[in-house]
C-alpha cells in the first residue's frame, strides 16, 4: 500500500507542476508558496534522481519570488509578505546551497510579531476577567499577515522553521523570540489539551481542539515533548482523530506521533486507505504532506 500510494502521489505531483515551475492549491491553479514548498519537500524524500530537474524548477520558483526584505508572498500578486515565509524558509533550509536565502527568510520572521488591540492589552493587565476571549495578549506569536493577530498555525510553522536554522542564526534575540512563540502556543492550549486555531475560550465557553492544529503545534513543541502540556495534548490528539480523518489531519498526526516516539503505523494505514478512496480530492498540499508522512520524510520536521 505504501508503494502504491507513493507512486500515485508522485505521479500526481509531477503532472500538476505548472510551466513556471511552481505548484498551485489544485491542478491548473496559480502557483503559490505554500503548495510549492510542500511539494518540493515531499519530492525530496523520494530516492529517484530523475526528480532532480523538477525539484530544481520548484526551487527556482521559490527563490525568484522572495521579496527584498527576505519574506515571501503567498502568490505573485499581490507581493505582500505572508506566513508562507516560514514554509519557504523551512524548504530552502533543507538544501544547503539555498541556505543563505533561508536565513534571510528567518531574519524576516524574527522581526515579525502578532499585534493585539491596545485597549484589550490594558484590560488584560487590570481586569482580565472582563476579557471576551481568554489569552495573554502580551505573548508574541506570528500572524497570517504582518501587523495582525497571532494564530497558532502560523506560529507553529515559524517555530519549526526557526528551530531548523537556529544553529546558523547570528541574531542574539533568536532564542527569546522562539521562547515567546512557544509560550504563546502554550497559553492558547484548550482546557483538556490540544489547540483550536486562535484561542481556547470565548465568552466563558471552552473551545474544542482541532486534530490537525494540535498535531502541528505539538510538532513545533517537540523539543519539550516531556512537558505535561505536551503529553496531555498528545492524548487529546488521539481522541480527536476518532472524529476526523482528513488527509491533512492524518498526515500531520503521523508525523507528530513519529517525532514523539509513538507508533504511527495504525494511522499511516488509515492515511493510505483514505488516499486510495478519495485521492484527497486533488488537493496539492494534502497529497504532498501525505507523501512525506508515508515515507521517511519525518526528518524534515525534526528539530
Amino acid at each position: 500500500m505504501v508503494s502504491a500510494m507513493t507512486d500515485a502521489a508522485v505521479q500526481f505531483l509531477l503532472e500538476t507542476q505548472n510551466p513556471d515551475g511552481g505548484w498551485g492549491a489544485e491542478k491548473g491553479r496559480q502557483s503559490n508558496t505554500e503548495a510549492t514548498s510542500m511539494v518540493i519537500l515531499a519530492l525530496s524524500t523520494i530516492r529517484d534522481t530523475s526528480l532532480g530537474e523538477r525539484i530544481s524548477k520548484g526551487l527556482n520558483w521559490l527563490t525568484t519570488r522572495q521579496n527584498s526584505d527576505g519574506s515571501w508572498p503567498l502568490t505573485d500578486n499581490p507581493k505582500e509578505p505572508s506566513w508562507t515565509t516560514a514554509l519557504a524558509t523551512l524548504t530552502l533550509a533543507h538544501f544547503p546551497s539555498h541556505r543563505p536565502k533561508a536565513l534571510l527568510g528567518a531574519a524576516w520572521l524574527l522581526r515579525q510579531e502578532g499585534k493585539f488591540n491596545f485597549l484589550a492589552s490594558l484590560l488584560y493587565r487590570f481586569a482580565p476577567q472582563k476579557m471576551a476571549i481568554k489569552l495573554n495578549p502580551l505573548l508574541k506569536g506570528w500572524p497570517w499577515t504582518s501587523g495582525t493577530f497571532s494564530w497558532v498555525e502560523p506560529t507553529a510553522y515559524s517555530l519549526i522553521a526557526l528551530k531548523k536554522v537556529r544553529p546558523y542564526l547570528q541574531d542574539k534575540q533568536a532564542d527569546e523570540r522562539v521562547r515567546q512563540g512557544e509560550l504563546m502556543i502554550y497559553d492558547r492550549m484548550c482546557a483538556g489539551g490540544g489547540w483550536n486555531y486562535g484561542n481556547s475560550e470565548v465568552m466563558g465557553v471552552d473551545l474544542w481542539p482541532y486534530p490537525d492544529i494540535t498535531a502541528l503545534a505539538l510538532i513545533a513543541l517537540q523539543d519539550h515533548r516531556e512537558n505535561e502540556a505536551n503529553q496531555l495534548s498528545l492524548k487529546a490528539l488521539k481522541k480527536a482523530l476518532a472524529e476526523n480523518d482528513s488527509g491533512l489531519t492524518l498526515s500531520w498526526s503521523v508525523i507528530c506521533f513519529s517525532l514523539y516516539g509513538n507508533d504511527p503505523s495504525p494511522w499511516r494505514k488509515v492515511l493510505m486507505s483514505n488516499y486510495e478512496k478519495t485521492k484527497f480530492l486533488g488537493e496539492t498540499k494534502a497529497i504532498a504532506l501525505a507523501l512525506i508522512a508515508a515515507g521517511d520524510g519525518v526528518k524534515i520536521f525534526r528539530v
